[in-house]
Formats: structure tokens, sequence, C-alpha cells
């Protein structure tokens, strides 16, 4: 058998990518419709059988949006996570979240810690744009990263198991549901 039959299939694969229309049709994302009215884009379940997330986001027009309590404005929409240690997301978990406030996108961490909610503002993010979330569980904490930057860490408060943990994906709200649709486009990336 020939030793370089692996290399010419995977200059073919390569060449087959080149030959796309764009780099979309390869690796596709998946478009989260949070409906008008709804709190939950999907009740998809999955298992997280990762230490952690890593995928691009992308959020158009339809995440610019106005609430008709005008402190509820400021409520963090959540985008994705995962559950941790077997128990409820409300619990313990991690995940990105993000509200139109401002003006602008706003990007946050978001966290139960035995039931405790936690949250530190990340940053602001442009429409119509690729975004990259990175967001890690070591033994002791949650690290968030968004488009490479600075990490934020947030202390675990349990200890670190082999258990089950869920993903959590975009839900809106807060005390109240999405105003109109909202469309955000995800890719995993593992």
């Amino acid at each position: 058998m020939n030793s370089n039959r692996p290399s010419i299939l995977l200059l073919l694969f390569l060449l087959s990518l080149l030959s796309c229309e764009s780099f979309e049709e390869v690796f596709p994302y998946e478009v989260y419709t949070i409906e008008k009215g709804k709190h939950h884009s999907t009740r998809k379940i999955s298992s997280l059988q990762t230490d952690g997330i890593h995928f691009i986001a992308r959020f158009d027009e339809s995440a610019i949006y106005e609430t008709k309590t005008s402190e509820n404005q400021y409520d963090i929409n959540k985008l994705l996570g995962f559950s941790d240690v077997n128990s409820h997301h409300q619990d313990n978990s991690a995940r990105f979240g993000w509200r139109w406030a401002e003006g602008s996108l706003q990007i946050f961490s978001y966290a139960y810690l035995n039931g405790e909610r936690v949250s530190e503002y990340l940053g602001d993010v442009p429409l119509n744009q690729d975004i990259e979330f990175l967001l890690l569980m070591t033994d002791d904490s949650y690290v968030f990263s968004v488009n490479g930057g600075e990490e934020v860490s947030i202390n675990r408060k349990v200890k670190r198991s082999k258990g089950l943990a869920y993903m959590l994906y975009p839900y809106f709200g807060g005390d109240e549901t999405a105003p109109h649709d909202i469309n955000i486009r995800i890719k995993m990336l593992w």
C-alpha cells in the first residue's frame, strides 16, 4: 500500500475546502431563534463531554430590543454554557450572558455558585461579526474569554466531579420574554 495515500487524501480534502463558496458551507452555523413571547430558543438536551466549550457566535440586528419595563433592560440574557456537578443549572453552572443596553451589545460571564448568581461585564461586541467565546472548567474555577482577550475567572464553590453536566442554550430574560424574534448564529468549535 502506498504510504503517501493519507497525505494525498488530506490534500484532496483541503483542496475541496478551498473550492467551496464559503467557510460556512463546510462548517455551518446553527441558528437559534428565541421567538417573540418566549424565553427559550430550544429545548434541546445534550450532555457536556469536555471540560469546556469553544464556539463562535454572531448576533444580528434582532439582538437590539427594548423591554417593557425600563429596569429589565439591564437583565442578562443567556448565550451558551453548561450545568455543573450533577446539579440544576440554577444551583451550579457557567455560561456567557448578553444584553442590549446603552446602545451596544454587552457580554458577561454568568454563573450560579451553590445557588448564588454571579456575573461580570466582559465587554461590548459588534453586531454581524463572528465573536469567539471560550469557557473552561478547571478544578477550582470557570475561565471565560471573548475573542482571545483577557481571561476572567470565577471561583467554583464545589469540588469537581465526573458526572452529568448538560448544555445550556440561548435564553431571553429575566422577567420578560423576547419582544420580537431574536436570531443568534452559533458554530461549535469543540
